[in-house]
């Protein structure tokens, strides 16, 4: 080990509310109109409280969409993107 302590995750509410609602990162990216990688980078900082909210809305927007479909599984990825409206996925 080189001495480095690791850091905990940032944003753990926001990722337990992705997680909990069964949602995929890249799913809440696309609703908040920005790409998979800036998402993750953003995450990787304590988000500012008005940016915190709009990511919170978007999960919240997400998982009414589809019914809070729990746990991921493998198999749900495409049949939660048929579900959702507007075929942007």
């Amino acid at each position: 080990m080189n001495g480095r302590m690791k850091r905990p995750p940032r944003n753990q509410d926001v990722r337990a509310a992705i997680e909990g609602a069964g949602l995929r990162y890249w799913w809440v990216a696309e609703e908040l109109g920005v790409a998979c990688g800036t998402f993750s980078n953003r995450l990787r900082r304590e988000l500012p409280p008005e940016e915190k909210e709009a990511v919170l809305s978007a999960v919240r927007r997400l998982a009414e969409r589809l019914g809070n479909p729990g746990p991921i599984r493998p198999e749900m990825t495409l049949e939660a993107r048929a579900t959702l409206p507007g075929g942007r996925w």
